[in-house]
Formats: structure tokens, sequence, C-alpha cells
């Protein structure tokens, strides 16, 4: 089955937004530092989201499930959510950095028509506050007294501070069970603060992809990559064959630098395994430990590589190539290989066919052999703000397969809903998309996302671009240490 993802589609990957990161003693830095990856990748002009006409999505959210709504005394999630009028009244509002653009005028609709079913269930209206300063509101909002009922969190460490402030709800037991038994691995840790449960898992994005030209592969006589070995292998024949393997880009405004530290992420997780990822993301091993050098020296033989980046001069344009252009030379037979998420099947140039025998798709970054399958990934947990039952069932609802189904049929969005029916899923890239996420056998969140603003977002981000435009890894590193917060 082939599908054609045009930019036309492009809005509906909408705000799948990779997080920026938000420490837990300094929320300040989360504000400063949060908003400018959050734009750069999620709303800003040009992203994958804003780029293009939206498609017409699913007339309503009954249709995009699948599912009927239940009359009086009857109830969805299997009963959990009685269907008797019980919130006739009652209005939910949920805040979120999710809203609207010139070129996707129908974001904030979309999401609130994905509860269609709730609001005709039990007779509770939804409103969606969409703000582009979602760092500051909620902050304001919850030290101001005035919560919003449930949030829309694109940053876990924003939702742990705010937790640990004692800002937030802690979820029923019969709420939370959910987080625990229906979603991929390592969700779970993330929506969990000193071990309770704050969040629900709603939205997600997969980070772990390389993109490619089919035809390209198939007329060089390139196999897919199985391994790391192979990725390397692959790329050295590539430059052997008087080839391009591979084109970056990292400018992204104040939040330039981001896509480089996805690619430390990812090698982070292939290299050391996921207990050493954990701790680098905590700060139990310094910055600068050899575990973490020798990633940033495995993934300087790729994004300071001239032989594999086109020369010098390539390796320097780095910084200033806007990150939605940066793969855009496979489009071209300029190069072989682009990693990226999930997103940027947007970005292709309009008439791409995105497809597995198409013009552009897509294969999984290799993990080593025989050990686990690595996946990075980000997305939004979303948290009670009120002690209210209207509040925790608006949340409940948000991790049903129901909902996710709804999402990602109108907005084109995965999901890491376990329950979620992948055959029910219309586009055939999506489906392809959380195939690979739910094949992970170990899932890890955005370390950026987790690290605490001044770093994660703030000195990881210039230091790391000044290291692949000419600085050496020590530096690099020893800087990024210096910079971490005293606990």
């Amino acid at each position: 089955m082939r599908a054609t993802w045009k930019r036309s589609a492009a809005a509906l990957m909408a705000l799948s937004v990779i997080a920026a990161a938000c420490g837990d003693d300094d929320d300040d830095d989360a504000v400063a530092t949060a908003t400018a990856e959050e734009t750069a990748e999620g709303t800003a002009e040009g992203t994958a989201e804003d780029t293009g006409t939206a498609a017409a999505p699913a007339t309503t959210a009954a249709e995009a499930t699948g599912a009927a709504t239940g009359g009086a005394g009857e109830g969805l999630l299997n009963g959990e959510i009685p269907c008797d009028q019980q919130y006739a009244g009652k209005t939910v509002e949920i805040l979120s950095p999710a809203r609207n653009s010139d070129t996707d005028p129908n974001v904030e609709s979309d999401y609130v028509n994905a509860y269609q079913p709730l609001m005709d269930c039990t007779g509770v209206e939804i409103t969606w506050s969409a703000t582009d300063q979602f760092e500051t509101e909620v902050n304001v909002r919850l030290e101001g007294g005035n919560p919003p009922d449930v949030i829309d969190y694109p940053q876990p460490g924003l939702l742990a501070a705010n937790a640990r402030a004692g800002h937030l709800v802690a979820l029923p037991d019969d709420v939370a069970a959910h987080v625990t038994s229906d979603f991929a691995a390592g969700w779970d840790v993330y929506s969990t603060v000193d071990g309770t449960i704050y969040g629900m898992p709603g939205r997600s994005n997969v980070k772990s992809m390389v993109w490619y030209s089919p035809t390209a592969f198939e007329e060089g006589g390139y196999a897919i990559p199985e391994t790391p070995e192979d990725l390397k292998a692959l790329s050295d024949q590539i430059v052997a064959d008087g080839g391009t393997p591979w084109c970056v880009g990292a400018e992204s405004g104040v939040a330039t630098g981001w896509v480089l530290t996805d690619w430390m992420e990812d090698f982070m997780l292939r290299i050391n395994g996921e207990e050493v990822y954990d701790q680098w993301v905590a700060h139990e091993i310094p910055f600068n430990d050899p575990q973490v050098v020798a990633v940033a020296d495995a993934v300087g033989e790729y994004v300071k590589n001239p032989d594999y980046l086109g020369g010098e001069n390539m390796v320097k344009a780095i910084a200033t190539t806007k990150f939605q252009d940066g793969g855009l030379p496979i489009a071209t037979g300029d190069c072989y290989m682009h990693r990226q998420a999930n997103f940027y099947a947007g970005l292709w140039p309009e008439g791409t066919d995105v497809s597995e025998g198409g013009d552009i798709w897509f294969f999984y970054l290799p993990s080593p052999a025989g050990g686990p399958k690595y996946v990075l990934g980000a997305g939004d947990i979303y948290a009670a703000g009120t002690d209210k039952p209207e509040s925790f069932d608006v949340v409940r609802y948000t991790g049903s397969a129901d909902y996710a189904l709804a999402v990602a049929n109108t907005r084109k969005e995965p999901s890491p809903n376990k329950n979620l029916d992948v055959n029910a899923i219309t586009d055939p890239y999506l489906k392809a998309v959380v195939d690979l996420q739910n094949s992970a056998d170990v899932f890890r969140f955005d370390a950026s996302d987790l690290m605490p603003g001044a770093v994660g977002a703030g000195t990881l981000w210039t230091e790391i671009t000044a290291w692949v435009v000419g600085g050496d890894t020590q530096t690099f590193l020893d800087n990024v240490e210096a910079s971490w917060p005293a606990a």
C-alpha cells in the first residue's frame, strides 16, 4: 500500500512538540528556555506543523475512532465513566501549548472534538486554552491559585517541578492504574514524581528514525543497516562510491542545537545503555564523564566528518542550515540519509511520495546486535490541576485508546497507548511510525527535556553547536558540566 504524504498534510503532524528542558529546581530556567525549543519544533512558521494547508479532518470523533457514544446508563471505557450526564453544566479547561496557526486553524477544535464521546456521555464541556507562553502561564496560574483543570505538559521536567511544589493533584488509583498498564515501556516513569503518578501520557513522537530515498538506495545497491556497524559501513561505502551519506541542519533560532542533542541521546542509548542514560540525565555521572566523551566522539564521526557531509564547509553550515531544510538534499539526490523525528514527514516538497516504495521513506536507527531495541522519543503528558471528578475523567479519557485513535486520524499524531488499534489508523505512514514505537524494548524520553533548563535547553544547545563547527569534545563537555546547577 502506498501513501502520498504531501506538504498539504503537514499541519496534521501538528504539535508533536519536542519539549524543551525544565529543571526541577529552577522554574525560571524552564520558562526562559523551554518555550524556545517548543516554538522551534512545534509552532514556528515552516515547521512540520505549520507548513502547508491542513487536510480535512474526520468529521467527528466517533468517525475517527469508530466508537459510538452510549446512551444514559451506559458507559465509556468499559463502564469506568458512566453515561449519565453527570457533569452537565460543568466545564473542564485544558491548558496547552498546542494552538492554532495561520496554516492550521483547526488545532484547538480538533483536540476538543477528540473528546466528543466523553462530552456527549457525561455532559461536560471542554475548553482548550492555548498559549504560546505555556511555561510562563502555567507557573503564574498555579502559583497564583488559579489552576487549570487539566494541563497538557510537553516537558516532564516542568510537570515534576510543579508536582513537587504541591501544585498538581495526584491521580486517583483507578486512573493511575492505566498509566502503568496501558502504555509503552518507560512512559510511566515520566508520569511519576517521587513515586506518585501525576500524569497520563497523551500524544507522542518518535525520534530514532533515518530518512532516505528507496530509489537512491536501490540504484546504489545499498541495504538498510541492521546494526550500528552496518550504518558506519554503509556511510563509508557511499563515500567510496563518490556520494554524500548524510545531511544535517541544526539552525532553529534561539533553539539552535537541539537537533544535535537528539543525536547525542540516541547514541548514548546505543553505546552505554539505558542505565547510563538515566544517570546522565540525572547528573549522577558528570557531563564530561568518559562514557559521555565516548558518545560525543561517536556522534562526531558523523556530524563533524567532512567526508560524510560533503566537505568542511558543509560541516560548518550545519549551524546555519535550518532544521526544516536539513533533509531536503535527499529529495534532490545530494545526500542519502537524514536523522530526524517522525514529524519531518510534513517537510518534504509538495508531491513527494512518502511511502515504503516511494520517493522518501525511513528506517530505524539501529541498535547493537543482540541487545535491546532502543527508541528515543518525546510527547505530552496530561495532569490534573484541580481535584474534581470531571477533571480526573478528562485525564482518564485522554489515556484511552479511543482518544488516541481520534487524534491519530484527525491530527496524524502517534500515541504510546498499547491498546491503540494500529489497523484502525487510516494513514499507512503513521501506522508504520506507531509500529516502530511499539516495537521498542526500551523507550527513553528526550534527555534535554528532562535536564535542568539551564543545561538541556541552554548550554547543551550552544556548546554542542560550537563543537560541531570546530570545537573539541573535551571543551564542549567541560563547559556543559560547569553550567550544571548546584543541587
